[in-house]
């Protein structure tokens, strides 16, 4: 009973450490939402020089829209941190091997979460941004109606999340693959027998994470296959 006991405080004080983590976080946010604020937007190319201009239709939505901004990034370090606080209530009962590997599927997942940032923010927004965009600057002679384009903050607010978890779950969708094929059997016969299963996975996934178009889906089923050869084509060469 008193190792259970000890178990239970260990659970509780991670816990209220993490609450105490997410309610510092918010607090911290907050003081911080102008300039938080400016580097999501600063992330957008298409505004690189000139002023960024939003609009909003409602006297709360500036209000709305901070909170919204808080809570997603506190959400997110605390998220990393009850990963961490979760690794560290493991490591006293797993033997140095299995604590080693998971330190580095932990330490992999902060590498590519921080990579999916960069990416994010240095490709997928100004490149999306300015594909979106494109259409209302054609010639008058094809186009005789013109488009005036208005982004309400808020709108871009939701724009950015959905970009951010959709790119989030394809760079760590691409490093659990990546995890899995390193750690499959050595013989290259095991991974050809699951080839089939692999691509229907990986059209399934296309069609959850993408958009509802057909061309971002064969584009990323089309990336995982060539990921998985690729890595085949690895293993027979370290063979």
């Amino acid at each position: 009973m008193t190792s259970y006991y000890k178990y239970y405080l260990e659970i509780k004080n991670r816990i209220l450490l993490t609450i105490f983590t997410w309610i510092s976080l918010l607090l911290i946010c907050y003081l911080f939402k102008e300039p938080l604020l400016f580097i999501f937007i600063n992330s957008n190319k298409y505004y690189l020089n000139t002023t960024p201009y939003f609009i909003f239709t409602d006297v709360g939505e500036i209000f709305y829209v901070y909170l919204s901004l808080v809570f997603f990034i506190a959400n997110q370090i605390t998220i990393i941190m009850l990963f961490y606080h979760s690794l560290m209530f493991l490591a006293l009962g797993l033997y140095r091997l299995e604590y080693l590997q998971l330190r580095s599927v932990f330490k992999i997942f902060i590498f590519v979460w921080v990579c999916s940032l960069i990416l994010l923010k240095e490709f997928v927004i100004p490149f999306s941004w300015s594909f979106f965009l494109s259409f209302h600057k054609t010639e008058e002679i094809l186009q005789p109606t013109s488009f005036f384009f208005e982004a309400r903050i808020s709108e871009y607010m939701i724009y950015f999340k959905n970009l951010y978890y959709i790119c989030l779950i394809n760079c760590q969708g691409f490093a659990i693959l990546t995890f899995l094929l390193n750690n499959m059997s050595n013989t290259i016969g095991t991974i050809k027998t699951f080839r089939k299963l692999f691509y229907f996975l990986f059209i399934l996934f296309s069609t959850f994470v993408t958009p509802p178009d057909i061309i971002s889906q064969v584009l990323m089923s089309c990336s995982l296959i060539i990921m998985y050869e690729l890595l085949i084509f690895f293993k027979y060469l370290i063979r």
